[in-house]
């Protein structure tokens, strides 16, 4: 790694742990990262790679020396016993939603060749979540009959959308995102207060660069619009038609703060902190975020359904529990 990610703390607590394993010839073929969007995830399964397929790595597992034909092959994204999959580009410039079966097959095939190098082989799946079901298949035997100095490095944004059958067959490993140690980073890369590091972490999942670009971008002012235009479905000052007419094109991170919204709810309402909340109940709160998160799995893995049809759906539930509110309220 180099001298600037060696600073971000929240990655070298996980390397130290992989290190264990590997000085100990205990290293999992199959290694599931978990970790929200922008926290660094991909950063550290690459410079993982780089560092066991470092010539300098032989018995012990060493930070990569940068050096050395292995490292500047993965500089130059062409180290041959290193593959990493990702969504496609279409012949218009536009990422796919879903990791398809014939890249997989692509990335097994390549697993069994014989290894050019330093004898490891290696492959990073950058998004699980987007893997369709044949993709997953296909998976599998990989990990259940791995060959000699094989690993499989799969990443994903929320362990709830990775099926048992992956989870059964990797370590898991976590990024350790603490509050209080991401504020004081947060606040000198970003020049802010406490209180604005706080928030921005809590708005992005605790994920350190989605909560810097969170503040140098202003997309705080965007997510504080969307929660008040949800509050006001609740009260019944905003219908589910309009709300779907104000934010007409929802991208991937837009429905994923949805979710955080109704999470956040139910939050409010076990902690007793939010009036507005009081008469939610908390299971409706949980169903209405577990039904955008599997929605939104299943759009990442290619599904065809009416994005707007399935949140005004959704919003059709919180507008009628608001209405319902207001009719007691006013007995």
């Amino acid at each position: 790694m180099s001298n600037q990610e060696q600073q971000y703390f929240w990655l070298e607590e996980v390397f130290q742990r992989i290190k264990k394993s590997f000085d100990a010839d205990k290293l999992p073929h199959g290694l599931l990262v978990v970790a929200p969007e922008q926290s660094g995830k991909k950063s550290f399964a690459t410079n993982l790679a780089k560092s066991i397929l470092c010539q300098a790595s032989a018995q012990q597992l060493n930070k990569a020396c940068g050096q050395c034909k292995s490292c500047l092959l993965v500089n130059a994204d062409s180290h041959p016993d290193l593959s990493q999959v990702d969504c496609l580009t279409d012949n218009k410039g536009k990422q796919k939603k879903s990791i398809g079966i014939d890249q997989i097959r692509q990335l097994t095939n390549k697993l069994v060749e014989t290894s050019q190098l330093n004898g490891w082989r290696i492959a990073i799946v950058m998004s699980v979540e987007k893997m369709t079901r044949g993709a997953f298949n296909a998976i599998l035997k990989t990990l259940e009959e791995p060959g000699d100095n094989t690993l499989v490095l799969m990443l994903a944004s929320s362990l709830q959308q990775v099926p048992a059958t992956i989870k059964s067959r990797c370590q898991l490993l976590r990024l350790k995102l603490v509050d209080q140690q991401l504020s004081c980073w947060l606040m000198e890369a970003a020049h802010c207060n406490e209180s604005e590091a706080f928030d921005a972490l809590n708005q992005c999942q605790f994920a350190p660069f989605a909560a810097l670009n969170f503040i140098q971008e202003g997309t705080g002012l965007r997510y504080q619009q969307l929660n008040q235009s949800l509050d006001a479905i609740l009260a019944t000052q905003l219908t589910p038609t309009e709300f779907l007419s104000e934010y007409t094109e929802l991208e991937e991170l837009l429905w994923l703060q949805i979710a955080k919204y109704f999470q956040n709810v139910q939050l409010s309402i076990l902690n007793s902190n939010q009036e507005i909340y009081a008469k939610v109940p908390a299971s409706l709160a949980s169903q209405l975020y577990f039904e955008l998160v599997e929605y939104n799995r299943a759009q990442c893995a290619g599904s065809n359904l009416q994005s707007s049809l399935q949140l005004e759906a959704i919003l059709i539930q919180w507008f009628e529990l608001g209405r319902k509110i207001v009719h007691y309220s006013a007995r």
